[in-house]
């Protein structure tokens, strides 16, 4: 298929030299070239307006307008249509200038012949579609960066800024001199190490990646982003440039964030709820195990004290002389305290009484504890220690019960030792299966060395001390407490644990 002749205005004032151009354009090329003359600029203008004309030769001194305003009315005219200026040798310097200015060559009167001239016209024409291609791409690439919610950055392989999108300029603020400016000085210091080493790591490799940091606004507002490299290459394969692809992902790690707290409630709520389901059955444990002690106290009471008027009226018919018979009753009179002391704790333990919580200091329910029991401590040839936290936090408990299960530990040690050391503290923990911070008693029981445990003691006391023990369980966990007891090389340990 034949391509149409390119139209050409001819603007020169000298019509023989118009003339000779016409000639070397047209003669043994008709079909490739069409000339049009114009000897003023005005008339010159004219011809562009009809938007015919391929390209222009122009010559810069006319009648109507002289030097670069010459090029300049043209090129506001007709801006797409490329322009070849004719110059003297007098005025080569302006014909150099209109180049600069956007004219794509220039040629000396009467130092060309026809073949250069067409090159001249050819290259002119070529010239000028690839500009207006780029500036076409430009325009589209422009529109496309001002419109997209996106943020796109250009860097080097160094991280120095090339280009950032309209977009990226509304969120960080634009940069008053892009290229030198260090990309990774927008990221909070406490992300920027590590975002370095993972540029570096797209730099080597040539591998673009997603990442995610923060960075904060010029008002001081904190945003997170999350990016997208990819890297453009030069001819021998290195990295050149990056192209990052942004967007502010703050609205999501919110809500992500909010989800996780929603979480952490919801868990929260679930283990509150089960330990008030707990502490609820252990409630109804306790109250039938209060019911059944309260029935065998009373059917028990009245049997013993029959038992011991039958002892006090034996007392009052043995003559003193029978000695045999006079131990014997002794120790009847001592079982029977003994039992009578456990009626008293099952009736105690039975006796229904409304709790009264408040908040109590742990170190002032000890102190009132082992009070009650130093006149145990000095008969029992025991030294006391005592070790309390000063931040101990204060605890919501009913302070009766609490102090009863205290003196109740703190007596069987005592009597269980024969002499020796009690050492009491309190100190804070983490606890390991729940993760709060607890509270903990340490009652540790440590005998006098070469003294043994006076186990006869310990047997008269075993069967109403393994009930206290298991009621004084009972009643801590009631208040969220609980009682571990532990022995090793004569030395015995209770640890009582209050979540706070």
């Amino acid at each position: 298929m034949t391509e149409p002749p390119t139209n050409i205005l001819v603007v020169e004032d000298e019509s023989g030299f118009a003339s000779v151009l016409k000639m070397l354009l047209t003669d043994g090329c008709r079909d490739r070239f069409s000339v049009t003359l114009a000897e003023t600029l005005s008339e010159a203008l004219d011809h562009l307006r009809t938007g015919t004309i391929d390209v222009v030769l122009l010559d810069l001194s006319l009648p109507d307008k002289t030097g670069l305003e010459t090029y300049e009315a043209v090129a506001q005219a007709a801006p797409f249509v490329p322009v070849v200026v004719l110059s003297g040798l007098s005025d080569e310097a302006i014909a150099v200038q209109a180049v600069r200015e956007g004219a794509q060559d220039y040629l000396v009167k009467g130092q060309f012949e026809h073949r250069l001239l067409e090159r001249a016209i050819r290259y002119a024409v070529e010239r000028k579609r690839i500009e207006r291609k780029l500036r076409e791409g430009e325009e589209f690439f422009r529109l496309i960066s001002e419109n997209v919610t996106d943020m796109i950055a250009v860097v080097d392989a160094d991280g120095r800024r090339i280009y950032n999108s309209p977009s990226y300029c509304k969120l960080l603020g634009e940069p008053s001199n892009l290229s030198p400016v260090d990309s990774f000085e927008d990221i909070l210091p406490e992300d920027r190490d590590n975002i370095r080493n993972v540029f570096r790591d797209v730099v080597s490799t040539g591998r673009g990646c997603r990442a995610e940091y923060r960075v904060r606004r010029s008002d001081g507002e904190l945003r997170h982003i999350e990016s997208q490299s990819n890297v453009i290459t030069d001819s021998s394969g290195l990295t050149e440039r990056v192209v990052l692809v942004s967007r502010d992902v703050s609205a999501r790690v919110r809500t992500e964030n909010e989800l996780r707290q929603a979480l952490a409630d919801a868990r929260r709520a679930h283990e509150q709820l089960h330990s008030a389901q707990q502490r609820i059955v252990q409630a109804e444990r306790l109250e039938a195990v209060s019911t059944f002690a309260a029935t065998v106290a009373h059917e028990v009471k009245n049997p013993l004290q029959t038992i011991v008027l039958g002892i006090d009226y034996l007392g009052d018919s043995i003559a003193s002389q029978d000695e045999n018979g006079v131990i014997i009753l002794k120790r009847m009179a001592e079982a029977v305290e003994r039992a009578d002391a456990f009626i008293r704790g099952l009736l105690e333990f039975s006796t229904h009484r409304k709790r009264e919580l408040q908040e109590h200091d742990m170190g002032e329910l000890l102190t009132a504890s082992l009070a009650a029991v130093e006149p145990e401590l000095c008969s029992g040839n025991v030294k006391l220690v005592r070790e309390f936290c000063d931040d101990a936090p204060l605890l919501r408990l009913d302070a009766r019960p609490i102090k009863h299960v205290l003196v109740t530990l703190l007596t069987h040690e005592i009597h269980c030792m024969g002499g020796g050391v009690i050492a009491v503290r309190t100190f804070l923990r983490d606890g390991i299966e729940s993760g709060k911070r607890m509270l903990m008693v340490d009652i540790e029981s440590r005998p006098n060395p070469g003294a043994a445990h006076d186990t006869a003691m310990a047997r008269k006391m075993d069967a109403q001390t393994k009930f206290r023990l298991m009621v004084s369980k009972k009643v801590l966990e009631l208040y969220g407490g609980r009682v571990d007891y532990a022995a090793q090389d004569r030395v015995s340990r209770y640890t009582i644990s209050f979540n706070t």
